[in-house]
């Protein structure tokens, strides 16, 4: 492991080299992911605490390898999509976009209403996928139907909204 010293003095390092916050955390999170890849494989898996922290360590080494894929491709990982819907800049766009544009009463009524049209099931679909932006997959998982369950849920939530709303 390393100490408050060394991160100082390896931070001059890649300031110099060129580095970018990121670029360097990077580097951080992989080399402290093959220092706890040989502790892991240091343990005795044979012996009841040792197997246990075995888990445990790997546990945090999955956490890592997550941690990594998302910062090295900018995106989160198992997503598809060349962009997220749900990545901050975007955010910050329709944030910005909805503000300027305020909803009025009227127009809050009959959104509520749509969303009271839809069932349980379907509402619980959409949201999740629109406003949370979870993948199909994520929602399946999450509720425990298939991918295509949910994905049906979510498109006739769609069709049902758009004709309430139009």
């Amino acid at each position: 492991m390393t100490t408050k010293g060394d991160i100082t003095k390896q931070q001059v390092t890649d300031s110099r080299a060129g580095l970018t916050w990121v670029e360097d955390l990077i580097k951080q999170y992989a080399a402290e992911t093959h220092i706890l890849e040989r502790y892991r494989d240091s343990l005795d898996i044979d012996t009841p605490g040792a197997a246990e922290e075995a888990e445990t360590v790997s546990g945090m080494l999955a956490d890592m390898r997550y941690a990594l894929t998302w910062m090295r491709r900018g995106r989160r990982p198992g997503s598809r999509r060349g962009a997220e819907r749900t990545d901050v800049y975007r955010q910050r766009e329709l944030l910005i976009k909805l503000a300027a544009a305020e909803m009025t009463i009227d127009e809050r009524l009959r959104l509520t209403e749509a969303l009271l049209t839809l069932s349980e099931r379907e509402r619980t679909c959409f949201l999740l996928h629109m406003a949370q932006g979870l993948t199909l997959q994520e929602i399946s998982d999450k509720l425990g139907v298939t991918k295509r369950s949910a994905q049906e849920y979510v498109a006739r939530a769609r069709d049902k909204i758009s004709k309430q709303l139009l």
